[in-house]
């Protein structure tokens, strides 16, 4: 399997659901809690069943005990020995039919009211345990997401990364919060009623669960469809997210190029896509549970039509039959939410192997297991014939290069040639193929991936701002700087001026990506950034690109004072910006074929000055 590629079908369903497990377990006491409370929910309604056979069979029989006559069983003799008992604590009128009834009636008030407490406490227990579980689970994916290489995120789309980290798991929350407590209060409440009915007639109690086979093998028969459909639904609902995202980001896009209707139609296509797999699951589930319900009535009148002869024939009591008919609504309500628990189910558990994919996920750059610290970084970067690609062949080929400490190196060559792919090995946010990248003489390899980084500022050619104020932005390459550092490294990047014009000055919120701002503003928040985090070695991808000439010029003699004693890396098209370069290396074809200060390559006549000339007979 290549690195940085989903597992996929290869995941074990089983192994996923372990794994879940122990996000779970710690919440068992909550979740136990919650499927005790679910018990008395779906237990207690049967004392109303229960105290109507009772008074039929018992107390409108003038409180004489019937001996043979049906109607006396366990259920009978239980309830009149528990109201005898309460009788003996009041006066002698409790030991009356009507009062032993009002004394029932009260003890159903009880009974009702304890009822409607594990209602709450069912609910609100199972949420608690589910959320919790959910909250642990999400955190540990969102930092495992934040461990991945560059690879994993240039070859997926936002939306679908974001879809699995919000959707997936929210759908997985059902496991914790509807299934794991269901399961246990269906069953054993099943358990409960089958022996009720067993102990007031048993062949009728045979005839209430002759459909039951067939519960089974309907749960069996929808399982497997279902989970496959709601795997395939996920699936497309990811890519679907990931792909409405991306158009509304590049919403400017669309209406520079009057792309609206395409849009609209490409849009159409993907949620037809998405309705077509969505109703194919509502089909599977409401043939699933029309067939239940059919077999929940067939039960009803299976009971109806053989207690009715029961009943004829004298072999049963009215009150027995009766019974049974509100007791079986109680038994076949679990066992129809059963059927309905089997579709949550295989919901839940494609949801769960879908987050585990991207748990099994390793990234491509890792760190050792004991890795060195730095002391004071002195800023030396050195390439030994590195070599390095994406996949499609190397980008760069047997590159060395030894950048001494406080060096100002520019690199330059024509698009493709490799320029940004090597200074992405510098903070290691990829591996070379083959040769060594070091700090310091030390292979970054053996460094603490944290420790190292902290010394690097980045600036690159598209400004990347969140969505909150101008003041979070150039903070977080610094959150525990003063207000005077801030406003230092603000005006040191020549953005104080425009950020106290805001409305809100440096609390002004700057909108998704910084979208109330223009291209140069952004950069200059991005320059301030950098300025506060005052790194060891810096960085400066195409950093002055959306500039005018005039901020350029300012932002120019900042970025020299800047770079002053750091060793600084620029990137740049404009080859009148890295003039002041130390040394210029130049890029071809991902090799490194000149190296040397801007006039020493210009007298060269090579491929620097071929560039050089281009770019200013153009400009002329």
């Amino acid at each position: 399997m290549p690195s940085g590629e989903p597992p996929g079908p290869t995941t074990r369903p089983r192994k996923a659901l372990t794994r879940f497990m122990a996000y779970v377990w710690p919440y068992a006491g909550l979740i136990t809690a919650a499927t005790v409370a679910g018990l008395f929910k779906f237990v207690l309604p049967s004392t109303m069943a229960l105290a109507f056979k009772f008074l039929t069979d018992r107390l409108v029989s003038t409180f004489q005990p019937q001996g043979g006559v049906p109607g006396g069983d366990i259920v009978v003799r239980s309830i009149d020995a528990l109201l005898g008992r309460v009788a003996t604590w009041g006066p002698p009128s409790w030991d009356t039919p009507w009062g032993r009834f009002n004394v029932l009636m009260v003890l159903l008030l009880v009974v009702y009211a304890f009822w409607a407490a594990s209602i709450y406490y069912r609910s609100y227990l199972a949420q608690l345990g589910g959320h919790r579980t959910m909250l642990d689970l999400r955190t540990d994916l969102y930092e495992h997401l934040t461990k991945l290489s560059h690879s994993y995120f240039q070859t997926r789309q936002s939306g679908a990364i974001v879809s699995r980290l919000m959707a997936d798991i929210a759908l997985a929350q059902n496991f914790v919060g509807t299934a794991m407590t269901n399961i246990w209060m269906d069953l054993v409440s099943c358990v409960f009623y089958v022996y009720v009915l067993f102990s007031m007639d048993v062949p009728l109690a045979w005839a209430s669960l002759a459909v039951f086979p067939l519960y089974v093998l309907t749960m069996r028969g929808f399982g497997a469809a279902t989970k496959d459909s709601t795997h395939a639904l996920q699936e497309a609902m990811e890519s679907f997210s990931g792909d409405v995202q991306e158009r509304i980001g590049g919403i400017h896009l669309v209406k520079s190029f009057t792309a609206e209707r395409r849009e609209v139609r490409h849009f159409f296509a993907g949620a037809r896509r998405l309705f077509d797999l969505t109703m194919r699951n509502v089909v599977l589930t409401a043939l699933s549970n029309t067939v239940v319900q059919w077999l929940t009535q067939m039960a009803t009148l299976a009971v109806i039509w053989y207690g009715g002869y029961r009943l004829i024939t004298g072999q049963t009591s009215v009150g027995t039959v009766v019974a049974f008919i509100l007791l079986l609504r109680e038994l076949y309500f679990p066992v129809n939410r059963m059927s309905e628990l089997n579709t949550v189910l295989q919901n839940s558990i494609a949801a769960i192997e879908r987050v585990f994919e991207v748990f099994d996920i390793e990234p491509d750059v890792k760190e050792v297991a004991n890795p060195r610290r730095l002391g004071e970084p002195r800023g030396a970067i050195t390439f030994e014939n590195v070599t390095f690609g994406y996949g499609n062949g190397p980008v760069l080929k047997n590159v060395n290069l030894d950048i001494r400490p406080g060096e100002v190196v520019a690199l330059v060559g024509r698009s493709g040639a490799g320029k940004s792919s090597l200074v992405q090995l510098v903070p290691r946010f990829y591996d070379p193929q083959s040769g060594t990248v070091k700090f310091d003489g030390v292979d970054v390899r053996e460094l603490s991936l944290r420790d190292y980084r902290a010394n690097i500022g980045i600036v690159a050619q598209e400004t990347l701002l969140l969505s909150g104020t101008a003041r979070e932005n150039i903070l977080y390459g610094k959150p525990n700087a003063t207000d005077e550092e801030l406003e230092r490294a603000a005006k040191a990047a020549h953005a104080h001026e425009f950020i106290t014009a805001l409305p809100e000055g440096y609390d002004t919120l700057l909108g998704e990506r910084g979208a109330r701002l223009s291209g140069g503003q952004r950069q200059r928040i991005a320059l301030a950034r950098a300025f506060l985090r005052d790194p060891r070695v810096l960085i400066l991808d195409e950093a002055t690109s959306a500039l005018d000439s005039e901020s350029e010029a300012l932002i120019q003699r900042s970025l020299a004072e800047l770079m002053r004693g750091r060793t600084s890396i620029v990137i740049a098209h404009r080859l009148s910006t890295i003039l002041h370069a130390d040394r210029i290396v130049t890029l071809d074809a991902g090799q490194l074929v000149e190296v040397g200060p801007h006039a020493e390559l210009l007298a060269k006549g090579g491929t620097y000055a071929q560039l050089y000339r281009t770019q200013f007979a153009g400009a002329q």
